[in-house]
């Protein structure tokens, strides 16, 4: 018998060395693969970083070490190796450190390099088509040729003529984006990164292609998923808004995903009941959804309709969209942002509504009535 309990205690003790050691490896290759180096970095604060014909892959890493992109060349290394990411592009580069690894490198293998006499901009995870619209006016607008405001801009990307043109060139666009109920065809399609747009190019028609083509190539890896899922990619891209303007933590994303694709596979049915959509359909942007918002009879309004809404509600990036693809397998129906880090901070999912409103009431109302943290 003691022979079997030594057996027993020393077999836990090899697991939870194994487990252990899975685990640090695991989060040292996110860390160093989609965590950027400083998250808060500004994109005004960038280095240049000029890559020659035949550089091999280990004196970037070095140089992107030497400049404090990178947190360690030995990782950095085997991550290249074993993503396939060692193929890069001759040029100059503008870097940040709020960039990750894999976004760097990205920028390497599409040859996303500063070409002379460009004008740059750059679109947030998250943002809406008519701020998109925004950020181009302002960009571009001592630029004769680009000569649109916000809403001839918001009416070109609404103009069936040329949304038809575009679903002719790429083929993620379908003829689900010339839906009725959707408010904004082109909304979520724009990927969100940095663009560079060269003098001469700066026509309103040009940028949206340049945009598009950027959402072509970051997706271009997931192509045969995208064929092969249940989903079409219109109904994924709406999906991974949802789950974007949940959580901007690439870690809950795909927990997230699973609580909303419990809700839509449910017996019985279920609705999303996403904030998301609430505040889309807002006017402005509220700090909390009110009743009154709950009671916009939209079809995006998924608190009032089952199911997906029309199209996207955001710019989703790609972590949202992997998330919304492979959502995670459990069995929750629920979940609470504990933005007053009253319980270990997070997120946190619950199988049942009973569950939610007790967490919510013992933790976060006290702190909602107070407008302020009261957490001990």
């Amino acid at each position: 018998m003691r022979s079997f309990i030594k057996f027993i205690f020393f077999l836990a003790i090899i697991v939870g060395s194994v487990y252990g050691a899975y685990w640090f490896i695991t989060y040292t290759i996110d860390q160093h693969t989609y965590v950027a180096i400083d998250e808060d970095a500004s994109p005004d604060d960038y280095i240049i970083l000029e890559i020659s014909p035949g550089m091999r892959t280990a004196d970037v890493i070095e140089r992107l070490y030497e400049a404090e992109l990178i947190r360690n060349e030995t990782i950095a290394g085997l991550l290249v190796r074993v993503r396939g990411w060692n193929v890069i592009q001759a040029g100059s580069y503008q870097l940040y450190a709020g960039l990750s690894l894999e976004e760097i490198f990205t920028m390497f293998q599409i040859g996303d390099i500063i070409v002379p006499n460009t004008t740059r901009f750059t679109l947030p995870e998250g943002l809406l088509l008519a701020s998109i619209a925004g950020t181009l006016v302002h960009v571009f607008e001592d630029v004769e040729v680009f000569d649109h405001d916000v809403e001839e801009l918001m009416e070109l990307w609404a103009d069936t003529d040329f949304l038809n043109e575009l679903i002719e060139e790429y083929w993620f666009l379908t003829d689900e984006i010339l839906d009725e109920d959707i408010i904004h065809p082109l909304e979520g399609y724009f990927y969100p990164i940095t663009y560079h747009v060269a003098e001469g190019e700066e026509s309103p028609e040009e940028i949206t292609r340049k945009m598009l083509s950027m959402t072509q190539t970051r997706i271009a890896g997931l192509r045969t998923q995208i064929a092969d899922h249940d989903m079409t990619f219109h109904e994924i891209l709406t999906f991974a808004s949802i789950i974007e303007g949940e959580t901007q933590d690439y870690n809950e994303m795909e927990n997230v995903a699973g609580v909303f694709q419990n809700r839509l596979e449910i017996e019985g049915g279920m609705k999303l009941q996403t904030d998301v959509s609430a505040q889309y359909l807002a006017p402005e942007r509220q700090v909390h959804v009110t009743y009154e918002m709950l009671d916009d009879d939209s079809p995006y309004n998924t608190y009032m309709n089952f199911g997906l809404p029309p199209g996207p509600m955001n710019s989703p990036s790609i972590n949202a969209i992997n998330a919304a693809m492979n959502p995670a397998d459990h069995e929750y129906f629920f979940f609470i942002s504990d933005m007053f880090n009253c319980h270990e901070g997070g997120k946190h999912y619950f199988r049942t509504y009973p569950e939610h409103a007790a967490f919510r009431i013992a933790y976060l109302e006290p702190s909602y009535l107070a407008g302020e943290s009261v957490c001990e």
